[in-house]
């Protein structure tokens, strides 16, 4: 495991790599900022949030109902319009920090931090249906990912599903540990095999590393995964085999959630307060 350290200085190199590259092709290194556009007023417009939202920490688009589904830290749950408006909310007692979909059950997927478990979450009843505590083991580790007794255990931060009709669960979902390690991982979750409970265990561990990886989106149309790590403000691009495919200084500000809508418009979930809403501008 490289210290924290090694790893955020791995990512600046990276960084730098790519600025380098950039300065010796001509390249105007402002490019590698997020292509984004505020909405309304630049440096006024972009945050949503209508009710105040306390630490929202992870959020996900819901396609069918054309909604967006926010979690915070305070353990709550909250659907709102793609403008902010607050629709409903519901109670799930935990330190929430990412949500999840799968598109072909409408079941949401929720994880709890310092406990490492995934809570199945049916909106519509309001009721945690099934529980799936992460197993820590790994490569011949019984707890690959460290467990802090004496501390609070910064734990699984980040998680999406990808969805897989060939798969026999339905597709795996990839998670984002912030630290002891710093890693992302790929989850297999029983939730077509088990009726009940049961665990979800590490598959693999990708080789791209990332400081903090906080918050995770999947991108179907590109099949890739966008990163964030919120303590240097960076989104990475990356393959699910873990291949960085470009790196980005990255809008905003402790993005914990990240989500994106079917007009191409990117939410931000930020734990310090605040959903901003940007266009993404990498692709028409």
């Amino acid at each position: 495991m490289r210290d924290r350290k090694t790893v955020r200085l791995a990512i600046w190199l990276v960084l730098g790599g790519l600025l380098f590259a950039a300065a010796c092709k001509g390249t105007d290194v402002s490019s590698l900022r997020f292509p984004y556009l505020w909405l309304g007023t630049p440096g006024f417009g972009g945050d949503i949030d209508q009710q105040g939202i306390i630490e929202p920490s992870g959020i996900c688009f819901h396609a069918a109902r054309g909604t967006l589904f926010v979690v915070s830290d305070e353990g709550w749950v909250y659907e709102i319009t793609k403008a902010g408006r607050p629709l409903a909310s519901a109670r799930v007692p935990g330190d929430l920090e990412d949500i999840t979909l799968d598109p072909a059950t409408g079941l949401f997927y929720i994880i709890v931090e310092g406990e490492d478990v995934i809570l199945e979450f049916d909106f519509g009843r309001r009721e945690v249906t099934r529980r799936f505590p992460v197993n820590r083991a790994y490569g011949g580790k019984a707890e690959y990912l460290e467990r802090q007794r004496n501390a609070f255990d910064n734990g699984i931060e980040a998680l999406a599903f990808v969805p897989d009709a060939r798969h026999p669960e339905g597709g795996t979902f990839y998670a984002g540990n912030q630290w002891d390690p710093s890693c992302v991982v790929e989850l297999l979750v029983p939730l077509r095999s088990a009726a009940g409970d049961a665990e979800a265990r590490i598959i693999r561990v990708l080789p791209f590393q990332m400081d903090d990886p906080a918050a995770i989106r999947y991108d179907a149309r590109t099949r890739v995964l966008d990163i964030v790590n919120d303590a240097d403000n960076i989104l990475a691009e990356v393959t699910l085999d873990g291949r960085l495919v470009r790196a980005y200084a990255f809008v905003g500000d402790n993005q914990e959630g990240l989500a994106k809508d079917d007009e191409g418009y990117l939410y931000i979930a930020q734990d310090t307060g605040g959903i901003l809403k940007v266009k993404d501008l990498r692709r028409k």
